[in-house]
């Protein structure tokens, strides 16, 4: 079995990645958190709905677990680069586990089990960016490509079997029982974090941190051409697509669909992303990866185009899946976007990436929704599709990078 690393021209692959030190362990501490999260909230939003019998308490809950994030990564990120990884993703992962268990005892009232997971949640970016930065002095070259690609995997995967597995826990045992779960899973996580060996390539703190670090810090990465132009490319098409399949029930209904229906359409998206994933990141070689981005950019636009005129079922199940096929477009510029980010600011630079991912995610929806009550859903998606394809005018190229020099010891 080869387990060496690639050369530049080849395709790594999943023996090689599994092989890495420390990646195995990686990869199951993010599945424990994916996971437990999504069954932590998915029974927090039922318990809370039992208690009130509100469905404005029951939504609140749920965005608990995810707008206190964007507060985060505003503002918190940039200690990712100045603490070690192993023992804040442990923190992190034994402070979740500690709050399902303290949700499993019962005894808050809604606003305070909302307020302590908000709590939480603010934090969360931190261990995210930790995370990510700790896979870039792990995995090099073709091999960090593929780890991304299978990250994509496996929060796309864990969230749907989280959403599964706490609908069969909760039916069955209750809502304190899948808290118990979810703290066991957490718990896990930790243990897998902990297993985690330093690395080297961690940076000490250079002087205090400061409340407005982040901020500045983000607006230098900013300043930077080639960083602000990829992540704009990460960030457009995914908020447009995001907005479209927010409008799949409405999809729907306009067409005279059935729920049944409505599942097969939202399942496309997960499905296709995976495929995508699959076939760029593990199948692909690395010049052919960055060859095909434009390409991939412009045909996750394309997809959404016949929409406007409702071409079926089997037909738009194939448009959703083709369209999010295409995010793996975003394979072929993280080696580019490692390049041009200097070596101690990646835990910052992935924290802004999530922070404008997750506002993408809150207003692709809003913006779509607004637009629908307009022109109908199905001539939204094609009008977001339409503005996929313009962005890919100015945003679809790489740009070319300059390799930021390494800090100084």
């Amino acid at each position: 079995m080869r387990t060496d690393a690639p050369t530049p021209s080849e395709s790594a692959t999943y023996s090689q990645l599994l092989h890495a030190p420390g990646v195995p362990l990686v990869f199951a501490q993010s599945l424990t958190n994916v996971l437990g999260h999504s069954l932590q909230i998915f029974a927090l939003s039922v318990l809370i709905y039992r208690q009130t019998g509100s469905a404005a308490w029951s939504t609140l809950a749920f965005a608990a677990g995810f707008l206190p994030q964007l507060v985060g990564g505003a503002v918190l990120t940039s200690l990712a680069d100045r603490w070690p990884a192993r023992p804040v993703l442990a923190a992190s992962a034994a402070t979740r586990a500690a709050v399902a268990l303290l949700l499993a005892l019962g005894g808050l009232s809604p606003g305070v089990a909302i307020c302590v997971v908000a709590l939480v949640a603010m934090w969360q970016p931190v261990p995210l960016a930790v995370q990510s930065a700790l896979v870039t002095r792990l995995l090099t070259g073709d091999l960090y490509v593929l780890g991304r690609s299978v990250f994509n995997l496996i929060s796309s995967g864990a969230q749907l079997l989280g959403l599964a597995l706490g609908g069969v826990v909760i039916a069955s045992l209750g809502p304190s029982a899948t808290f118990l779960v979810a703290a066991t899973i957490h718990l896990l996580g930790m243990l897998a974090s902990l297993a985690i060996r330093a690395q080297g390539g961690e940076q000490p703190p250079q002087g205090p941190w400061r409340l407005g670090e982040t901020w500045t810090g983000n607006l230098r990465l900013l300043r930077n051409h080639a960083v602000r132009r990829i992540l704009l490319s990460w960030w457009v098409p995914i908020t447009l697509l995001v907005g479209a399949e927010a409008l799949v029930v409405a999809y729907v209904g306009e067409s005279d669909g059935s729920p049944t229906q409505t599942g097969i359409l939202l399942a496309a998206f997960p499905a296709g992303a995976a495929v995508g994933d699959v076939v760029v990141g593990r199948w692909l070689t690395p010049d052919l990866r960055r060859r095909i981005a434009p390409s991939l950019y412009t045909l996750l636009g394309a997809a959404l185009l016949p929409l406007a005129w409702y071409p079926g079922t089997i037909a738009t199940v194939t448009c959703f899946a083709i369209a999010s096929a295409a995010t793996a477009y975003q394979l072929g510029s993280q080696q580019a976007f490692l390049d041009a980010v200097p070596v101690d600011r990646r835990g910052l630079a992935f924290g802004l990436f999530g922070s404008g991912l997750m506002v993408g995610q809150g207003v692709g929806p809003v913006v779509a929704g607004v637009l629908a009550d307009v022109i109908g859903s199905g001539a939204t998606m094609t009008v977001l599709g339409m503005t996929v394809l313009a962005s890919a005018l100015f945003l679809a190229r790489l740009p070319r990078v300059r390799m930021s020099p390494r800090p100084r010891t």
